[in-house]
């Protein structure tokens, strides 16, 4: 009892301290976290937390409250000595009261200050969160635990499948599986893949519109983006054998990140740089760090040397894209040979741009991004109009480096024009924009200010991703088009076989002297051989020991006659031959799951013209990817089909190598196989929101799978789903498959378009 006393008495104390600091030391415990929060980002979020409790408790408004009465009784100007204290408390009150219902300094005055970027990205980022919705919040938190700081990997291999060809040999599933012939061979294949992803599609219309303000002739097709997020490049390969167009197209390696580094004064040690670089810093396909000086700029080498020390933070860091802001202490006199340089004169302002074009220049290395950010408004003359003309001699500086733009950011953080300390926010609270000093910015005001910022940033990452785009063989409607991408999941290049459906429209012809190394426009290629439909996808997995090949060489015809007649677009991948399209705690390049819902899915919405609506089917260890993956992903598929799938693979815990994906199944096991065995997830996991339509069909003489297609279907019809069952004379080989494979596929394809 006394122990607890102690304990409750000791955590009352701990409390009030930290509610005092959060009342004294606000300022000084922000910058402090802030500060270091460059190098332990967890400080960030930490400052976070006590910025939220400070403002629901409003510590810091009573704070604000107080402090600034204290400063303006030290400056005389609140009372006087003959005044009484509690008339003029009430006339400041009223006057508070006055100017927040009028609303000199409100909300709206700061949001008609953003530009109409802002709004545009609001749109957007609303549009990739409805078109994304199926990378649920586990699969983006696994994305991020695979996206490490690592330099790029070269990955080396393609894959070659020797083995019997199945329409002359009709061996059982069985004999398939045990065939150790039967597997994959790694064939050496050089892979030089660039990186680069999320292009938010406001970035390119941005950039267009900026370059057209500037006088600069750019076109759509300089920015390469699309609507999931992952921007492609493509590469000229050989044409294989007749009815399969063979070219490769790459997403980028996820190991490669485009690089970003925020430099400056306290200007970006506080404010702008914590919430810039916290909002990029969420960014997969970004490798953000911030560093800096408080105090320095460009006026006083003899405290702090930029040109000594910004080649070292190059040469650690490797920047893609450079973003800095600094120029807030350059306010004083220039010294050089002991000869001072007065400022506010033609001479200190002729030292300071040319010090500024030899900084920027510096920083320029020929492929790099540079963007250069302006001071906000200060709140004391003259300091104000110093720092305005810094800014006007740094974004002329500027214009000397090519890959090098200024962004001014002046307008922002006031009200009417003019500088403002704070602005009303919700429930008519005061939130403060700008530190005491009159010259720092708060946390709020850095959120404004990277609001402001981020389209230019976004603009600049769509350059440097619109360079990785190489020349690409375009696609062929009417055939089997067979594509090689990288796959960084994976850690090798993948393949899947596509067929497009085909149409009227004229093939793209390049002019005779068109130049063979110019980029092409794959998508444009593709529309102008389908038109400006959109279509409905079916992904079609493969079995085990096999390949998206067997599908081209059983029934290449009769899918390209339903993607004809049927107006959908297929697609079969090569998702190892004993993948069991899981992804496997056991083996790294094992990620069939995300390789299809991360990479070939939004890979595939990316490059073709399609509708959103998307089918899964496959045969034997494809049905059961199938239907796995339309349980898992309950929002990316809207309709599932198994044939003749391994719906229980439990049974089958000795064979088919799947203990070599999921381990032995052992009872501290017993959960991960749960987690891939389809009957144990439609009887205990399948969310009523799944795919209404499902298809399962098997033999009648399928021995291998038919008890547990059986079984799958009395779960389906006790959780009181209706699906499509059905039972055919057959066993587990192609002739089963050639007949009910089309006629699945058809299905589905009538069932997407009625959605």
């Amino acid at each position: 009892m006394k122990i607890c006393h102690v304990s409750r008495k000791s955590l009352v104390l701990y409390a009030a301290v930290f509610f005092c600091m959060l009342f004294f030391e606000e300022a000084r415990l922000t910058s402090l976290l802030e500060r270091e929060g460059a190098n332990y980002p967890f400080l960030l979020t930490i400052n976070q937390y006590i910025h939220t409790l400070g403002e629901k408790t409003k510590v810091y408004a009573f704070n604000s409250f107080v402090q600034d009465r204290v400063a303006e009784v030290a400056q005389g100007d609140f009372f006087s000595s003959e005044q009484n204290l509690s008339p003029k408390i009430t006339a400041w009150w009223e006057n508070i009261k006055q100017a927040r219902d009028t609303k000199d300094i409100s909300a709206e005055s700061i949001a008609e200050q953003k530009p109409a970027a802002r709004e545009e990205t609001s749109k957007t980022e609303q549009r990739l969160i409805q078109s994304d919705d199926f990378l649920n919040e586990e699969n983006n938190r696994a994305v991020q635990a695979e996206q490490e700081d690592e330099p790029a990997v070269t990955q080396e291999t393609a894959s070659a499948i020797t083995r019997e060809d199945p329409l002359q040999t009709e061996k059982t599933f069985q004999q398939e599986m045990l065939a150790e012939n039967s597997q994959k061979e790694a064939v050496p294949t050089e892979i030089n893949a660039e990186d680069g992803q999320n292009i938010p599609a406001f970035a390119a219309e941005q950039a267009i519109a900026d370059n057209a303000d500037e006088g600069k002739a750019e076109t759509a097709e300089q920015y390469t983006y699309n609507a999931y997020n992952y921007p492609y490049n493509a590469q000229l390969a050989a044409e294989t054998r007749s009815g399969i167009a063979c070219y490769e197209t790459r997403l980028p390696d996820y190991g490669r990140k485009k690089r970003v580094l925020i430099i400056g004064d306290s200007m970006m040690m506080e404010g702008l740089g914590p919430a810039l670089q916290n909002r990029l810093r969420k960014r997969d396909n970004l490798e953000v760090h911030r560093e800096g000086k408080y105090s320095s700029g460009l006026s006083r080498p003899d405290f702090y040397n930029w040109f000594e020390n910004l080649p070292a933070m190059l040469e650690t860091y490797q920047p893609d894209l450079l973003i800095m802001s600094l120029g807030a202490n350059d306010t004083q006199d220039i010294v050089i040979d002991k000869k001072r340089y007065f400022i506010d004169t033609k001479a200190w302002a002729e030292i300071y741009l040319q010090r500024s074009k030899e900084f920027i220049a510096l920083a320029d290395n020929g492929k790099r991004q540079i963007l250069w950010i302006s001071l906000p408004v200060m709140g004391k003359e003259p300091y104000f109009t110093r720092t305005k003309l810094i800014s006007k001699l740094q974004a002329e500086a500027s214009k000397t480096v090519a890959g090098a733009r200024f962004i001014n950011i002046e307008h922002l953080l006031t009200a009417n024009g003019k500088y403002t300390t704070f602005y009303t926010g919700k429930n008519k609270q005061s939130i403060r924009l700008r530190s005491k000093d009159l010259i720092h910015v708060s946390n709020e005001g850095g959120e404004i200010l990277t609001d402001y910022v981020l389209p230019a940033v976004e603009k600049d990452l769509a350059v440097l991703y619109a360079k990785d785009v190489p020349v690409c063989y375009p696609p062929v409607a009417g055939m089997a088009n067979h594509v090689v991408f990288t796959s960084s999941l994976r850690k090798k290049q993948a393949e899947y076989y596509i067929w497009l459906p085909e149409t009227k429209m004229s093939l793209v012809k390049q002019e005779e002297n068109a130049d063979e190394n110019a980029p092409l426009n794959v998508q444009k290629t593709i529309q102008a051989q389908l038109g400006n439909k959109r279509y409905p996808v079916l992904y079609l997995l493969h079995g085990a020991a096999s390949s998206g090949k067997d599908y081209v060489e059983a029934i290449g015809k009769d899918l390209q006659e339903i993607a004809n007649t049927k107006k959908v677009i297929i697609v079969a991948p090569d998702c190892e031959p004993y993948g069991w399209y899981a992804d496997s705690p056991l083996v790294a390049d094992n990620q069939i799951a995300g390789f299809i819902t991360k990479e070939l899915i939004p890979h595939i919405d990316s490059l073709y013209p399609t509708t959103g609506k998307r089918a899964i089917a496959g045969l034997s260890m494809g049905g059961h990817g199938a239907l796995l993956l339309g349980f898992h992903h309950r929002n990316l598929f809207q309709s599932m089909a198994s044939v003749s799938g391994v719906l229980d693979i439990r049974e089958h815990k000795n064979n088919w190598k799947i203990k070599d994906v999921l381990g032995d199944l052992v009872p501290e096991n017993r959960q991960i196989w749960d987690e891939h065995a389809v009957n144990a997830v439609i009887g205990t996991k399948w969310p009523a929101t799944s795919p209404r339509h499902i298809l399962v069909v098997t033999g009648t003489e399928d021995t291998l799978v038919i008890d547990e297609n059986r079984k799958a279907k009395d779960l389906f019809h006790k959780r009181g789903f209706q699906i499509g069952y059905m039972e055919a004379e057959g066993t587990h080989n192609w002739n089963f498959w050639k007949k009910h494979i089309p006629e699945t596929l058809a299905k589905q394809a009538d069932f997407l378009h009625k959605q």
